[in-house]
């Protein structure tokens, strides 16, 4: 990959966060919480195209399937264990009815995306997005705080509902992984912007909490598909949540990746002369891994660097 090569060999080099790229994303558009949880949910539920009141309490509830294995039960999510339509919506209506006297409401925008409204605030609440846990040990990760306990007994008698569920039934006959659960992760209600950290101009990504901080914010969007065919800004900042390496790595699909490359190395490929003659300021590339890459003008005269991997 020639011009990601280029890029990294010539850019200057500093230390970045190691971090999830929904912490990354989070922190770049301003609306990062570094001592408390990210409220990713109302976000991302926004950007679903969902009407979310200020102040309403919403946390991520994304559909799961657990394995054992000896002494662990892994968590396993993605497009293997997403329920179809129908059965996701009958798995969040069988929810609804077993908890109507709880104050909560699941609803599920899409078959793969669930969202858990609540009927009061967490303080102290802590958990682990889902991406993190994505083929590990679910003991590792639990929700931690006040009312630890009380959800964890509510998730196991979730585990109980879905597991009697004729939806899961179904699914064991055909021999496909069943809706063992949900893991939830992200809860809060819409935050604001820092004055400190101004949200970028521009917000480029498929991912629905672009489209829910843009709608946020008020500024434009676009997915990375239109961004591909014309990625010069207008004007001002562009935040680009280039996830398809991510998702290529969490579905374990190394096509997908091999694209991924190739698309960003193109399209880094078209930034370069714009960026050397000065019609653009600077990139900036986080991996959210190590270190952070910067570089304008002046950086892409450095000819004589080559990069090492390291």
């Amino acid at each position: 990959m020639p011009a990601i090569a280029r890029l990294l060999a010539r850019a200057d080099r500093r230390p970045g966060h190691d971090g999830d790229p929904i912490e990354t994303l989070m922190r770049a558009a301003g609306l990062g919480r570094p001592d408390g949880e990210m409220p990713t949910a109302p976000i991302a539920l926004l950007g679903e195209g969902v009407t979310v009141e200020p102040g309403t309490i919403w946390m991520h509830a994304d559909p799961i399937h657990l394995r054992a294995d000896r002494e662990r039960l892994l968590v396993y999510a993605g497009e293997a264990v997403a329920p179809d339509p129908d059965e996701a919506e009958a798995l969040v209506k069988s929810f609804n009815r077993h908890f109507a006297d709880e104050g909560l409401l699941l609803i599920a925008p899409t078959s793969a995306r669930w969202y858990l409204r609540l009927d009061r605030p967490m303080p102290g609440w802590r958990t682990s997005s889902l991406y993190r846990i994505q083929g590990g040990s679910m003991a590792e990760h639990l929700p931690r705080g006040p009312e630890a306990r009380d959800w964890m007994r509510l998730l196991n008698e979730i585990q109980m509902l879905f597991h009697a569920d004729p939806v899961n039934r179904r699914r064991e006959a055909a021999g496909r992984p069943i809706v063992s659960g949900i893991w939830i992760w992200g809860a809060g209600s819409l935050p604001r912007s820092s004055e400190s950290d101004p949200v970028p101009d521009a917000l480029i990504g498929d991912h629905p909490l672009l489209s829910g901080l843009a709608r946020l914010t008020e500024r434009p969007h676009r997915s990375l598909a239109a961004w591909l065919d014309d990625p010069m800004p207008v004007a001002g900042r562009q935040l680009v949540f280039w996830d398809r390496h991510w998702h290529a790595w969490l579905e374990r699909d190394l096509e997908a990746w091999s694209r991924a490359m190739t698309e960003l190395d193109a399209v880094i490929d078209r930034l370069w002369t714009p960026l050397r003659v000065g019609r653009l300021e600077a990139i900036r590339l986080d991996p959210c891994h190590d270190a952070v890459f910067g570089l304008g003008a002046l950086q892409t005269w450095r000819f004589w660097r080559r990069w090492s991997g390291v």
